[in-house]
């Protein structure tokens, strides 16, 4: 049996077009975007190997065979065009095909089914958000840097839809700009990586909707994708680099809090306007050369004889306090561990898949231990707080998430409860990854009903993890609340606000996509009223 990875226990799986079936090895999953799954793999070329990403659509999915058949006419079009496009700032499509499914080598014709298949360049580098993460912005030759690299976006999609890209002076259109599509590699240049949800055509129509919170302009949910909606995004993205915080969900909030970003609110009211307007809800108001919007940005943040002490930090989003030290405890009992599937569609997804509406499960955007903007959920059964020790006494204001079945759950990791050490001290009620296999990713939902108006839990990794880091999204009602990096030694208490919430959802991945995610542990995760 085949798992989320793409491995069979002890073997290698391949694949390839029907003319040349294992010309691909699967090394690893590395991702996920609705029912494609992404690898990384190899190509055996010259008599040494060559990394390459591999993403996966498979018939056995949940597509019936006319939806199947339907993408694949589509795909195969839009796929071709995407070879047309070549630039640095882009990542690179080897080829595509339809062909047998995964297999093992020399099975190819034993397996039933047909999968599409798209080979693209594999670019080695940190996904913008880990990348962010390790910027100062107090810093001057950090807050350049950040600069460059919006100059270089700006440039690469100026570009992209001005029709330059293809022969026929067709737009390309991105779709799904997020900071989870965009890697920067050792050098700083700055990689589009996910075109899976492209429209090649200036305004594509579609029934289906994908979307990242936080980055989808108001027109994405109308099914429409533009040139001003990739600007909406890249504004998001722009956001995000100067605040280390996840942007606001609606352009009024977003317009808002890039105005008063303390670097541009120092600007005069003609210049922050301008800045503000590519946040518009309106397309037609968002300027239509992001080059343009670069250079007043630039001009804000960095400026000749500007020190550290010119831009005061972003004021972060105020934490419960940590609850009080306890005396040593027992070690945490043995869990089991599982693979993650990916929230947020910072995920490559095919083009293919865009065509029906293959769900997106997740960009999980956000810096690396940053908090995002707080909303909320409920429910009404009695619940526990969090004492010193850890346990969770009765509480009749609120109700221990753990007390909650999930309603949905990735096929193959998910949240069970269990037990945990952080930072020496134990706790006897948690949600810990469950599932059968290598940590990769993974996501739970619960119904909360409406009535909740907090969520407090201690987010960490266990203190006998071999592997140091997680990455967490914690969202309600497709509203991220918090998304950031956890390291082991340093747990975070949260405290998010989830008012009138219906649907809480978490995913969990490994920071560093290389299925080596620590142990997280969410320890005494309470609904408070």
């Amino acid at each position: 049996m085949i798992d989320l990875g793409g491995r069979l226990s002890g073997e290698s799986l391949h694949i390839g077009p029907d003319t040349a079936p294992d010309r691909y090895r699967l090394l690893r999953s590395i991702g996920r975007g609705g029912e494609a799954v992404i690898h990384l793999a190899e190509i055996e070329l010259a008599g040494g190997s060559e990394p390459v990403v591999v993403k996966v659509l498979d018939s056995k999915a949940t597509l019936t065979s006319e939806e199947f058949e339907r993408i694949s006419a589509r795909w195969n079009e839009q796929a071709e065009l995407l070879r047309f496009v070549h630039r640095p700032g882009v990542v690179g499509v080897r080829e595509h095909f339809e062909g047998p499914p995964i297999h093992r080598p020399g099975e190819a014709s034993d397996r039933a089914g047909r999968a599409l298949v798209l080979v693209m360049n594999h670019v080695d580098g940190l996904d913008l958000r880990d990348w962010r993460a390790e910027r100062d912005l107090s810093l001057p030759a950090e807050r350049r840097e950040i600069v460059r690299t919006l100059e270089q976006l700006a440039d690469v999609l100026d570009w992209l839809h001005s029709g330059k890209a293809t022969p026929s002076g067709r737009q390309v259109i991105h779709g799904d700009l997020s900071p989870g599509n965009v890697m920067v590699d050792a050098h700083g240049q700055a990689t589009l990586v996910d075109f899976g949800l492209s429209k090649l055509t200036a305004d594509h129509q579609t029934a289906e909707i994908w979307f990242t919170p936080g980055y989808a302009a108001p027109e994405v949910f109308d099914g429409r994708r533009t040139p001003g909606t990739d600007r909406y995004a890249f504004g998001a993205i722009a956001y995000f680099l100067l605040s280390g915080q996840s942007p606001p969900a609606t352009p009024g909030l977003l317009a808002d809090a890039m105005a008063a970003l303390p670097q541009i609110a120092a600007l005069d009211a003609e210049r922050r306007a301008r800045i503000a307007a590519l946040c518009s809800a309106d397309p037609e108001q968002r300027p239509l050369s992001l080059a343009a919007w670069v250079r007043d940005v630039r001009q804000a943040v960095v400026s000749v004889g500007q020190d550290v002490q010119d831009t005061p930090p972003v004021p972060a989003i105020p934490q419960a306090p940590p609850l009080p030290p306890a005396p040593p405890a027992p070690p945490p009992r043995k869990r089991r561990t599982g693979p993650v599937l990916s929230a947020v569609a910072g995920v490559l997804v095919l083009a293919a898949a865009a065509v029906v509406g293959v769900p997106l499960l997740g960009d999980k955007d956000g810096d690396k231990g940053a908090d995002g903007p707080n909303r909320a959920g409920g429910g009404d059964r009695p619940t526990s707080q969090p004492s010193a020790s850890g346990s969770v006494p009765s509480d009749p204001a609120g109700v221990s998430l753990t007390t909650l079945a999930p309603v949905a759950k990735s096929e193959y990791a998910w949240f069970d409860v269990g037990n945990a050490t952080l930072s020496s001290r134990h706790y006897d009620t948690a949600l810990v990854p469950a599932g059968p296999y290598e940590i990769c990713d993974g996501a739970a939902q619960y119904d909360l009903g409406g009535g909740w108006k907090t969520l407090t839990m201690v987010a960490g990794i266990d203190d006998s993890s071999k592997k140091p880091t997680a990455r967490i999204n914690v969202e309600v009602d497709g509203a991220s609340v918090w998304t950031g990096v956890i390291r082991i030694g340093s747990p975070k208490t949260l405290s998010l606000d989830v008012a009138n919430g219906k649907r809480l959802a978490i995913s969990y991945e490994d920071p560093g996509r290389t299925c080596g995610m620590g142990r997280l542990v969410l320890a005494a995760p309470t609904l408070k009223k």
